[in-house]
This record gives structure tokens, C-alpha cells and sequence, in this order.
């Protein structure tokens, strides 16, 4: 899902007990953050020019056939969040929809026409901005108009955010973080949203799901 204009979740995200239980997780919520924070500045200042982005709240086109790179620690967070956060009837879609990811190109967590995962979507999503007019149904943008996506500084938003998320990688210093952003490490190690093979967080869901269970009276909403 677009990163909207009007809605940029410019508050962190936080999950203290998942935080101080697994290392890596503040990290990650860290990235989106500046990601949200830098975009959003931008914007801001592209819109005292008039260039404002026409993603809006509903639209869902690039969701339904996304070709969207998305690197390990991006997974690790989703299948956090869908595993141990989604909760009732979304989580059961969401578990159905990673089972039979094969059977659409729609994007496993477009749920009735919204983002199920949005406070951990993916950074693309937060960064891919259009202005004009939105994308169409089964529009490639960049190939039909690429003059109306919009561009984002490297320097404001691109790098800060390459930074935060390079130290899941556990680079020893800010040298080698600097040669692996300049090397383009991150898109380099990404892999194609859509060809991941979904069926493995389902399976992390279905184990959460069981702990519950166990530790859960049968009747007992969780």
C-alpha cells in the first residue's frame, strides 16, 4: 500500500515486551520511522510548489500486482507482526491469503481493499509516491508515466533510512555501513515480494496459534 500523503504514521510504532524480547525489532521500527519522518518532511516542501502526491486513503492499485523488493529484516517484522499482533478475523484472512499467495499476484495482506500490515508495511510502500492523478488499475507507472513518480532525496531521506536499516546486518562500523549503502547492499540483497514463498509465515502463525491454544482454556477468547 502507497504511503499516503494525509495519513504518514509519523508516530513510532512501539511494542516494548516484542522489543525488549527480540533484539532486532527496534531496529526495524526505527527505519520506518525516519522513513515517515523524512518522507513526510519532504513532502512538505515539495507541496509549497504545488507537487503534492495523489495516493489517497482506499487506493489499492499497486497492491494488486506487486513486483515490490523487500529485504530480510522487512519480512522478519511482517512475520513478527501477523504471528504475535493481528488478532480475530483479519489474522484468519491474512493466514488464508498467505496459504494461496500462488493463486493470486495481489499482495497477501490487501484485505478487503486495505492494508492489513500498515504500521510495518513495507518501505517501498511508504516511498513510492505518484502525483497527477493515481494509478490505475493494472497500471505499470513507471513504464506509462514515469515523470509522475516521485522522487525522494538521497540524501534526506534515502540515506538515513539505508543507515538505521543496515545495522540488522550487524556491519562493525559506520565505514562499513557507508561502503554497503554505496554499493547499493540493500536492493542488491531484496527479493521479489511477490515470489516469496508466503506459506512459511502461515506456518509461523500456525505456530503462535498453537501456544495459544495450549495456554488458553478451550472456550476462552484469546
Amino acid at each position: 500500500m502507497l504511503g499516503f500523503a494525509e495519513n504518514i504514521m509519523t508516530t513510532r510504532y512501539s511494542s516494548p515486551q516484542a522489543e525488549a524480547q527480540y533484539s532486532w525489532l527496534s531496529g526495524i521500527l526505527d527505519t520506518f520511522y525516519i522513513s515517515d519522518t523524512q518522507v513526510e518532511a519532504h513532502l512538505q516542501k515539495t507541496a509549497k510548489k504545488g507537487i503534492v502526491p495523489s495516493c489517497h486513503r482506499g487506493c489499492h492499485a499497486c497492491c494488486l500486482k506487486p513486483t515490490v523488493p523487500i529485504t530480510e529484516p522487512e519480512l522478519m517484522v511482517i512475520s513478527w507482526y501477523v504471528s504475535e499482533v493481528l488478532l480475530g478475523e483479519i489474522r484468519a484472512q491474512v493466514k488464508i491469503r498467505l496459504i494461496e499467495h500462488r493463486s493470486r499476484l495481489e499482495c497477501p495482506f490487501l484485505v478487503e481493499r486495505s492494508c492489513s500490515i500498515y504500521p510495518i508495511r513495507p518501505l517501498i510502500c511508504r516511498q513510492f509516491l505518484v502525483k497527477s492523478k493515481p494509478c490505475e488499475v493494472g497500471e505499470d507507472v513507471l513504464e506509462t508515466r514515469p515523470q509522475d513518480v516521485m522522487s525522494l532525496p538521497r540524501e534526506t531521506v534515502i540515506r538515513p533510512v539505508a543507515m538505521r536499516l543496515l545495522d540488522y546486518y550487524q556491519l562493525k562500523s559506520s565505514t562499513a555501513k557507508r561502503k554497503a549503502f554505496e554499493s547499493g547492499f540493500i536492493g542488491k540483497s531484496a527479493r521479489e515480494m511477490h515470489l516469496y514463498d508466503w506459506t512459511q509465515i502461515a506456518t509461523t502463525m500456525d505456530h503462535f496459534d498453537n501456544m495459544v491454544q495450549f495456554i488458553i482454556p478451550s472456550g476462552t477468547e484469546r
